[in-house]
């Protein structure tokens, strides 16, 4: 193995960091001209890096699948997949870190090595770190690549070797890869197992069967484009044609398009122009025809001499019914960070924090048991209103607990509940 420098990086709290392997020479291959791994890869990172900063319900999924899995638990085979179509064909983008889990190598490895071998999990990563890194982020608009699917695949499968990068699998198998790490006789089985993986992810991606079975253990495979996002048509006859690079760029060409829409125009054009000359006309077409003119006269009008009313009406008024209220403030409580359990008490926002207009975030840490109970809940920070039997409420959640080998342990993490008061 490569001598690693420690430095740190990752979720807020300093628990990730990344090792220097800069110096590890990646195996590049690509399966076909106009298409390049780097090239999917930066697009998928921009497309789903702009969701991340749209859905703050999606990082909370990242969250979940990354920061605290639970079945398994601890995966040695983490996968961030990506499903993109290129003009017309789908590809899977499989960015891998195998024989040990993704918060092991990031504490091993340097933050400028990773931002180049794994940059889809270090773009995560970022925003678990600061949400507001992801604020600025736009995506890279491509005409010809379409990013329709995207998630985390996990497995224990028991890999003795550390090897992480990423692979792209085409139509018919077709094979281009970036990785790095140890080199032995393991590498076909991290390949065997990535396939099987594959062939496990929703939207059936194309996969190579050229490494033979794999026995993946225990896995789990999640989709997390909650959204729908743009469809791109390509007629199916035509996808074949523009494999060669030089018809796919004169078709994508503006003047050829522009020419093919005029040439389109003209064709309607002459056609409704043929079927108007076919029409035969009135004899009397073109002829404007005036109807008579009969003026009217109106009836004489009788007007009655004005009388002024001896006293003033007075105009009913109705006095209003609707009472003006005062306008309530709009409370929320939400779990900020940390699992979510799977039976939870509701939380009240604390009467005097609400006289004093208070809002802001209480981080506890708690220890969830081998059933799932929540024991010893302690207050880390937060205002002191804001913690008013918070610690009592949150010892009646329950969670799903940690398993190592199949077997319920106890494990200690932290929560932050947010109380925002808005006026």
């Amino acid at each position: 193995m490569v001598p690693c420098t420690i430095s740190t990086r990752g979720l807020g709290d300093g628990r990730f960091g990344i090792a220097d392997c800069s110096n590890m020479m990646p195996v590049h291959t690509e399966p076909e001209a106009g298409i390049q791994i780097d090239g999917v890869r930066q697009f998928a990172r921009s497309q789903f890096g702009s969701r991340l900063a749209s859905d703050p319900a999606l990082l909370a999924a990242f969250w979940n699948q990354v920061g605290a899995p639970v079945n398994p638990g601890r995966p040695d085979l983490t996968v961030f997949y990506c499903s993109v179509r290129w003009l017309g064909r789908k590809y899977a983008l499989l960015e891998f870190v195998a024989g040990e889990t993704l918060e092991e190598l990031v504490k091993r490895s340097d933050p400028a090595a990773c931002e180049w071998q794994i940059p889809l999990f270090c773009r995560l990563l970022d925003a678990f770190d600061d949400p507001a890194k992801a604020a600025g982020s736009q995506a890279v608009q491509r005409t010809d690549l379409e990013l329709i699917d995207f998630g985390i695949g996990r497995a224990s499968a028991s890999l003795t070797s550390k090897l992480h990068g990423a692979v792209l699998v085409g139509p018919g198998g077709d094979w281009s890869e970036q990785v790095f790490g140890e080199y032995g006789a393991s590498r076909s089985q991290v390949y065997a197992l990535l396939m099987a993986l594959c062939a496990r992810l929703p939207g059936e991606l194309p996969h190579s069967s050229k490494y033979g079975l794999a026995n993946l253990g225990e896995c789990a495979v999640c989709s997390l484009a909650t959204q729908s996002l743009p469809v791109k048509v390509v007629s199916p006859i035509a996808a074949p044609l523009v494999e060669s690079g030089l018809l796919a760029k004169a078709l994508s060409s503006p003047y050829v398009i522009a020419a093919l829409t005029a040439l389109l125009v003209l064709s309607i054009l002459y056609a409704v122009g043929g079927f108007l000359a076919k029409r035969s006309l009135p004899a009397n077409a073109g002829k404007l025809a005036l109807p008579t003119y009969s003026p009217v006269v109106p009836p004489p009008i009788e007007i009655a001499p004005f009388e002024p009313p001896s006293e003033p009406v007075p105009i009913p008024v109705r006095p209003s019914s609707k009472k003006r209220t005062p306008r309530q403030p709009i409370l929320s409580i939400v779990l900020a960070r940390g699992t979510r359990p799977i039976r939870q008490t509701s939380l009240e926002y604390p009467a005097e924090a609400q006289k004093e207009h208070i809002s802001g975030t209480v981080e506890l840490q708690v220890t969830i048991a081998e059933d799932g109970s929540v024991q010893s809940p302690r207050v880390l920070s937060g205002d002191p209103l804001l913690r008013a039997g918070l610690a009592e409420e949150i010892s009646k959640w329950v969670y799903q607990p940690m398993r190592v080998n199949g077997k319920p342990v106890p494990m200690t993490t932290e929560l932050a509940i947010r109380f925002n008061l808005t006026p």
